[in-house]
């Protein structure tokens, strides 16, 4: 083999090395699913969810000031049973879910379960 293709070869694999490393830390590839939630018959009722969200109005700005493309609001993850809720946050970047989890560890949180989600 010519060292000149060697070169290239050696190029190509760097160049796809540090892609994938951008993909991932950006979150467009995931090493494994983060983002889950309580079974369906544990999470509570979408009227729950939604006083607790009207309860804690300040955190959710809080958390929906951390990125451009963060909402909050109620979420009704289970197909089967529209009546259960909980508090989704939709995020676009890692660094914005970096963010949303690294505050609510530091606060006492909505009272019912909170759902990252990602675009």
């Amino acid at each position: 083999m010519k060292s000149t293709s060697k070169i290239i070869i050696s190029v190509i694999v760097g160049l796809l090395m540090v892609v994938g490393a951008f993909a991932f830390l950006n979150g467009w590839i995931t090493g494994s699913p983060k983002d889950t939630h309580p079974p369906c018959d544990q999470l509570p009722s979408v009227a729950e969810a939604t006083a607790a969200l009207d309860n804690h109005e300040n955190l959710a700005k809080e958390i929906e000031k951390l990125g451009d493309g963060i909402k909050v609001e109620v979420g009704k993850p289970c197909q089967d049973d529209q009546e259960r809720g909980l508090i989704l946050v939709s995020y676009d970047l890692k660094s914005e879910r970096d963010a949303i989890s690294n505050l609510l560890s530091r606060s006492e949180g909505f009272g019912v379960p909170v759902h990252l989600k990602k675009r």
